[in-house]
């Protein structure tokens, strides 16, 4: 048993103000962060209305205002202690979480670094108090009013260290937009509402309907082009609304990912959607999906991160597979042609808030005509939604009588520059990219070849002797088991290099050589990243290098030939790397660009 000692040690216990600070720094990291942390608490408060206003982009002022339950007296001051929550008694509560917030640090925290006032009322009598550096300076009655308002003012005003590192204001508007976009998404029934020096930047109308809050988010065209997902296992159900490939971005930002109501991060996620789109995008885009996850919160850890936004899932690897083959089965249902028409509604393109110029402003969203088009276009997706089982159910039935060509049957009218390939038919002219074209073809025929479960191979009869280094060789010798299960078999020659013995029928005759030095450059720059990745890298680069090239005439047998493979083959709307294979003008659109239709 220890014994206490009146000697002073070297470790002591931090005061509270001090132990605030440290958790500020964990917690609040900007403006944006406040913000998530006020109205998380408004949410978990069962408000239906939450209204967030900024002064100077929140840096002099963050009020949120909610109409929820309210606090007591009692439960007010409370709020401000450290490790005060309402939302866990027990560990057992812990690991069943259904609230945003649950840490209890969020508001000592950022009262220790800002000006906060809390008002606060169950409906019957009202209580504000006022704290300035996490020290109790006022406190009253005030009006009755149901819900809760907390203004953090001058964030960081004792911290210069914190505030001389904050970017650009209206960079910081563009996080807090960011957020609200997000948490707008995961509680469609919730009726947000954000101003900037009284403008109002976002708004939704709490309707419960998904596409309206997208509709406050992205253009009119990418609503139009949204389709809804679905699909789910024994242990998750995932849905939500995804883009055709056309509409990409040039970041990961766009990819929405909602646990359980609750706006998370998870890399492996975001890389099991892009690896969904893969060879649909090209390369450096990434799509704009909005994706929603339902489980038993027993499967996911919230508790990992202090701002409560990276998580953990069990059973991540069927979550993740789960969510490759919703969105891959949907993209393969759609016609991904892209179409070279008029946009919908011109000068309507805020497709997300690019605030980094304050010239930059989002059109009013009360103009009555852009209103009544987004509310005529909802009812459209409404009705889509509801008549979605019986048209699954007429599908399934026509798969076994009838199979859908992604393509329509093209009739071939000329080359133009020797790189393009018009055609046409009812519904249009089309342009085809025959390299593009061919790179697809080849790619799907690759790659179906190297996955195959049994890949045919045949013996050399003269072994061809691989030029390689004697750095490679060594390297390539604990390595050689990798090429197997592609159908390659090495051996260590007289002079300890490696000469190639059996070759999969796939091979191209004369190109032995360059289609092996080929794997074995991924294998070695790859092998960290499986082999599937490998033969996905492989393929792409052996398409590209043996497709027919632009600037090249073929005649109509070839040309016959590719555009055949091209129907037949699973994605034919873009090259293995994401460019597009073929464009369709329609009958309308050329008439309209020679002015014989307005």
């Amino acid at each position: 048993m220890l014994e206490r000692s009146d000697k002073m040690g070297k470790i002591i216990q931090l005061s509270d103000a001090l132990s605030n600070l440290i958790a500020a720094g964990e917690v609040v990291e900007n403006m944006a962060s406040v913000v998530k942390e006020l109205v998380e608490n408004a949410v978990d408060a069962s408000s239906k209305n939450i209204k967030i206003d900024l002064l100077e982009s929140g840096l002099n002022e963050i009020k949120v205002t909610d109409d929820g339950t309210g606090m007591s007296k009692e439960d007010m001051y409370m709020s401000v202690k450290r490790h005060a929550t309402s939302k866990i008694k027990t560990s057992h509560d812990l690991y069943h979480i259904s609230s945003l917030g649950f840490r209890g640090e969020a508001i000592p925290s950022i009262a220790s670094v800002s000006h906060l006032e809390i008002i606060s009322s169950e409906g019957s009598i009202g209580y504000r108090i006022f704290l300035l550096k996490g020290d109790l300076k006022e406190e009253g009655e005030y009006a009755p009013r149901k819900g809760t308002s907390v203004s953090v003012r001058y964030l960081f005003y004792n911290t210069p260290a914190r505030l001389k590192h904050l970017k650009a204001t209206n960079t910081e508007l563009s996080f807090i937009v960011d957020y609200i976009n997000k948490i707008a998404l995961s509680h469609p029934e919730i009726a947000f509402t954000l101003t900037n020096n009284n403008k109002t930047i976002f708004r939704s109308t709490g309707s419960d309907d998904l596409l309206k809050v997208l509709s406050n988010i992205y253009s009119i065209d990418i609503i139009k082009n949204m389709s809804y997902f679905e699909d789910k296992n024994q242990y998750f159900k995932v849905s939500g609304y995804l883009t055709k490939p056309i509409f990409n971005r040039s970041t990961r930002n766009h990819v929405t990912v909602i646990a359980n109501n609750r706006m998370i991060k998870n890399n492996k996620i975001i890389y099991a959607v892009n690896e969904a789109y893969k060879t649909y995008l090209p390369i450096g885009k990434f799509p704009i999906v909005f994706l929603k996850i339902d489980l038993d919160p027993l499967l996911i850890d919230v508790n990992v991160h202090p701002q409560k936004l990276e998580v953990k899932f069990t059973e991540e690897r069927m979550l993740l597979s789960l969510i490759k083959k919703a969105i891959n089965e949907k993209l393969a249902s759609l016609s991904l042609i892209p179409e070279m028409k008029d946009k919908i509604v011109d000068n309507v393109k805020y497709e997300s808030l690019n605030l980094e110029s304050p010239s930059n402003e989002k059109p009013s969203l009360v103009k009555e005509d852009f209103a009544q088009y987004i509310n005529r276009l909802v009812e459209k997706k409404k009705q889509q939604e509801s008549n979605r089982s019986s048209e699954i159910v007429k599908k399934e039935l026509k798969k076994e009588t009838k199979i859908t060509k992604k393509i329509p049957r093209l009739e071939y009218i000329g080359q133009y520059m020797g790189t393009y390939l018009i055609a046409q038919n009812e519904e249009g002219l089309f342009i085809i990219d025959q390299h593009a074209a061919a790179e697809r073809v080849r790619y799907e025929n690759y790659y179906q070849k190297m996955a195959s479960a049994k890949i045919e191979t045949y013996e050399l009869l003269i072994p061809i002797t691989l030029d390689l280094s004697n750095k490679e060789v060594i390297a390539l010798k604990d390595l050689t088991e990798l090429l197997v299960p592609l159908g390659i078999e090495l051996e260590i020659n007289a002079v300890n290099t490696l000469d190639i013995t059996r070759v999969p029928t796939w091979f191209i005759e004369g190109y032995e050589r360059i289609y092996t030095e080929e794997i074995v450059k991924y294998v070695l720059e790859g092998q960290d990243i499986g082999i599937m990745n490998v033969k996905d890298s492989l393929a792409k680069s052996l398409s590209c290098k043996h497709s027919i090239k632009a600037n090249k005439y073929i005649d109509k047998n070839e040309i016959a030939k590719l555009l055949h493979d091209l129907e037949n083959c699973k994605n034919p709307y873009t090259c293995p790397h994401g460019r597009p294979t073929i464009i369709k003008f329609t009958q309308t659109e050329i008439e309209k660009l020679f002015l014989r239709i307005m």
